[in-house]
């Protein structure tokens, strides 16, 4: 562990911003900083008197590069979770920002494991019930996420669609998708773009990256973190994110595709409790949560520091997924 120089530009920009937030003045003293495990740069502190809040930063500001204007997004979207009603221990608190020492962002630290860690325990260690009262949780939080007031549009497949076919060309040119894999699911998508049209419901506040790392469960709650992806749309992104990414858990650990269906289920079932969904709206997340399921399986795929053989199993169970979701 490293520390900032209480002189540092840096040391009194985070003072300053502690100050603002009325969190705790402290005298100037050397900070301690961590390194987290994230694509950008993103820095644990510690202040004197042991609290501890994260930063992230800029690689150059204004921002112009894809991950700059997506940490500035994610400021963006902190800004107006009080007006959502997402503050108040649902998310990080914010402190604020200060772009002269390169910092787009600075939080709250929240303790506690994620949800990749309680997929672990569960996987290796058969401790399922700390997963389930863990996914009672983020179904819960979730729940309040979709119940957000927001413009009453109808829900559509299209984002979905334009995020296959991406999906589809990324994985082609990395060689992972043979050509007969790349006409399975392009006749797949024609079928599941009607299949969609079936079904109704309307546009709710997302996460919009519902992975494993960005729930965090401290004291018996979940927190949502990383929003930069906050916006409108169907309610499948975070619930079928979440059910690939157990799918996922299992495959990975234990060579086991099948081995998170009871989680899966777990899930669903705590989410239509926690949603109060009526039955229609429920048969539709049922009813179309193999499409989205599938991509979350095909996004998984593209990770390069996963294994040649496991991608092309996740290609597999994707098209599994997506026949299987016919038969309903």
């Amino acid at each position: 562990m490293n520390h900032v120089p209480a002189s540092a530009p840096l040391a009194r920009a985070l003072r300053q911003l502690v100050k603002d937030a009325e969190i705790h003045r402290f005298q100037p003293a050397d900070i301690y900083v961590e390194t987290l495990p994230s694509s950008r740069q993103v820095l644990r502190f510690t202040l004197p008197q042991g609290q501890a809040v994260v930063g992230k930063f800029f690689s150059a500001y204004p921002p112009q590069i894809s991950a700059d204007l997506s940490l500035a997004r994610e400021y963006t979207s902190y800004r107006q979770l009080p007006t959502l009603g997402l503050a108040d221990g649902l998310t990080p608190r914010l402190l604020g920002r200060w772009p002269q020492a390169s910092l787009g962002l600075l939080l709250e630290s929240v303790p506690g494991p994620d949800l990749d860690n309680l997929m672990h325990q569960a996987c290796c260690h058969g401790n399922t019930a700390v997963l389930n009262q863990g996914l009672e949780k983020l179904a819960h939080l979730l729940a309040i996420f979709h119940s957000r007031p927001v413009t009453a549009a109808p829900a559509s497949p299209a984002p979905a669609l334009a995020y296959l076919d991406k999906i589809i060309r990324q994985l082609q040119q990395t060689g992972v998708l043979t050509q007969e894999d790349c006409q399975t699911l392009t006749s797949e998508r024609a079928w599941w773009e009607a299949r969609c049209r079936d079904f109704a419901d309307r546009q709710v506040m997302v996460h919009g990256d519902a992975t494993p790392t960005n729930f965090l469960f401290p004291n018996g709650r979940a927190v949502a973190l990383d929003l930069e992806k906050l916006r409108v749309g169907d309610r499948l992104w975070d619930l079928s994110w979440v059910a690939g990414e157990l799918k996922h858990a299992w495959g990975w650990r234990l060579q086991d595709l099948n081995g998170a269906e009871g989680a899966i289920g777990h899930f669903f079932r705590a989410y239509q409790a926690a949603a109060v969904l009526p039955a229609p709206l429920m048969d539709r997340v049922y009813h179309l949560n193999p499409f989205y399921m599938a991509l979350a399986e095909l996004r998984i795929a593209r990770n390069l520091f996963l294994s040649f053989d496991y991608r092309r199993e996740l290609v597999a169970e994707a098209r599994r997924c997506l026949a299987g979701g016919r038969d309903w």
